[in-house]
C-alpha cells in the first residue's frame, strides 16, 4: 500500500501530496483542489461575469481550477496536440457548455485556430 504525504498547501488552497509505493521505487506527485476552493472560484467567476468589462484588446477571460487545467493539458497532449495549438484547445474547452462557468466574461472567445 502506498504512503501519502502532504507536502504543501498553497495560499489558494491547492494541496500537494506525494505518494510513495510500498517498495519505495515509485513516487507520484498529486495536486488536489478541494471542492470548497472550486466553489469559491466559480462564485468569483460569476461575480466577474455580472460586472461590465470595457471592450479592449485585453480582457480577463477565465479562472480554472488547477486540477481541471492539468486534465485539459493531459488530454491535449495525448489526443489533440497535432490538431490544435494549446491556446486554441483552451478556448474550445472554455467555450463548451461543460466549462462555461469558468469564464469571467459573458461572451465566448473567438481566439485560436487549427494548425
Amino acid at each position: 500500500m502506498a504512503q501519502r504525504f502532504l507536502l504543501d498547501v498553497s495560499p489558494t488552497g491547492v494541496q500537494h501530496y506525494a505518494d510513495i509505493d510500498h517498495d519505495g521505487d515509485e513516487l507520484t506527485l498529486i495536486e488536489f483542489t478541494p471542492t470548497l476552493v472550486e466553489k469559491e472560484i466559480l462564485d468569483s467567476n460569476a461575480r466577474l461575469r455580472s460586472l461590465h468589462q470595457r471592450k479592449s484588446n485585453f480582457q480577463h477571460a477565465s479562472r480554472v481550477p488547477i486540477n481541471t487545467w492539468t486534465a485539459w493539458k493531459k488530454e491535449w497532449r495525448e489526443h489533440y496536440r497535432d490538431v490544435y495549438t494549446w491556446p486554441t484547445f483552451e478556448v474550445i474547452k472554455l467555450n463548451s457548455r461543460d466549462y462555461c462557468n469558468f469564464r469571467t466574461g459573458n461572451q465566448r472567445s473567438a481566439f485560436g485556430k487549427k494548425l
